[in-house]
């Protein structure tokens, strides 16, 4: 894995970490986000605020929703990147 998608990597947990109202170390990036005991319609507008706010892209909740754990949102996230 490269620096910077480690780096991404690290970054999104710090998010998800926001969202769901849990210290970061308890996130990693094979976390499913979506079957995590906070995980609701709040923690998931707090996820994509904090990436669009972080990163400049906007997930919506569809692209989300395919996305199963925090490597696969940065996936996304990194994708979205390229296209700008």
């Amino acid at each position: 894995m490269s620096k910077g998608v480690q780096e991404m990597i690290d970054r999104l947990i710090e998010i998800a970490a926001r969202a769901l109202d849990v210290a970061p170390a308890t996130l990693s990036a094979d976390t499913v986000f979506a079957k995590h005991r906070n995980w609701d319609s709040f923690a998931a507008l707090a996820l994509v605020y904090g990436i669009e706010e972080a990163y400049g892209v906007l997930l919506g909740y569809g692209a989300l929703g395919a996305a199963k754990t925090l490597g696969e949102v940065a996936d996304l996230v990194q994708a979205r990147l390229s296209l700008k």
